[in-house]
């Protein structure tokens, strides 16, 4: 099982936080996740303000900061961004990282922030706007040879397009499919193009009940994956819900320690490490 790290770029000691990508590599975990909104909300709080560190950019900071650790947007909105320029910075920083990108892909769920963000018009429809987005960032990926690509979909068309560079992974980026529950929709999806499933809000027991669903509809055993948050749990508690969550088929956890101060952040990750770490393969 792999340990991952949820880094608070939507924290006011965000910029401090994500800086220490190279502390928290040292630590030892596999892992270091964003989350993505670009602006706030009330609609966000008390989860989240109005503070955000754009998840693309600190991506590619961690990557240039850090040598080993894998960089990872969970979940990326994908319907509000381009599918081809999200692709051509995926693969960028893919590139400039020896490989070591994972993206977690989402429809989202504000409607405020899609009109936020010029793309009201996408939000009804923006599970198959999503689910084009993922075949248009597919295909460019696999383009090899600065071969002419061509798309015509219903929010995407072009032809005689080049896509260079591709990303070192291949056959592409893995993708890591998000959904809010067991909705059927986003299982459909999940299981046509994900390779690891990473669902929120699920308990060890529906992580196990969806896995075998999804199993089911796709016809092919696929990675499932957690995102915890610590909802003011001591680091034993911790340590054993990750272990039921492994118990339950996850090969990876990415925890959100929920810190208050990059101080305390820093302090939390290596003491949450420390507790798990016999769990933790780097795998």
């Amino acid at each position: 099982m792999r340990i991952d790290l949820v880094v608070p770029n939507h924290a006011a000691f965000g910029p401090e936080a994500v800086r220490a990508a190279p502390q928290i590599e040292a630590i030892g975990y596999g892992g270091l996740w964003f989350t993505d909104h670009v602006v706030g909300y009330q609609v966000y709080r008390p989860v989240y303000g109005s503070y955000w560190l754009e998840v693309l950019s600190i991506m590619s900071y961690a990557a240039a900061v850090t040598s080993r650790i894998r960089i990872g947007a969970g979940v990326l909105v994908l319907p509000y961004r381009d599918a081809v320029y999200s692709a051509k910075v995926l693969s960028t920083v893919d590139v400039m990282s020896n490989g070591r990108v994972d993206v977690g892909v989402g429809t989202g769920w504000s409607r405020a922030e899609f009109h936020g963000l010029g793309r009201g018009d996408r939000f009804e429809s923006r599970g198959a706007v999503t689910d084009e987005a993922l075949e248009v960032m597919r295909l460019c990926w696999a383009s090899e040879n600065a071969q002419e690509l061509k798309f015509d979909g219903d929010f995407a068309q072009f032809r005689k397009l080049q896509f260079e560079p591709t990303p070192l992974q291949r056959p592409h980026i893995p993708l890591w499919i998000g959904s809010r529950g067991l909705a059927k929709a986003p299982l459909r999806r999940a299981a046509k193009y994900a390779d690891v499933w990473h669902p929120t809000g699920l308990d060890p027991a529906a992580m196990r009940e969806g896995s075998q669903r999804l199993n089911e509809i796709a016809g092919r055993e696929i990675p499932v994956s957690a995102r915890m948050r610590r909802e003011g749990m001591d680091v034993s508690r911790l340590a054993a819900r990750v272990a039921e969550y492994r118990d339950a088929g996850c090969v990876q956890v990415a925890m959100d320690l929920q810190s208050d101060s990059a101080a305390q952040f820093l302090s939390d990750a290596g003491e949450f490490f420390d507790a798990v770490s016999d769990l933790h393969s780097g795998d």
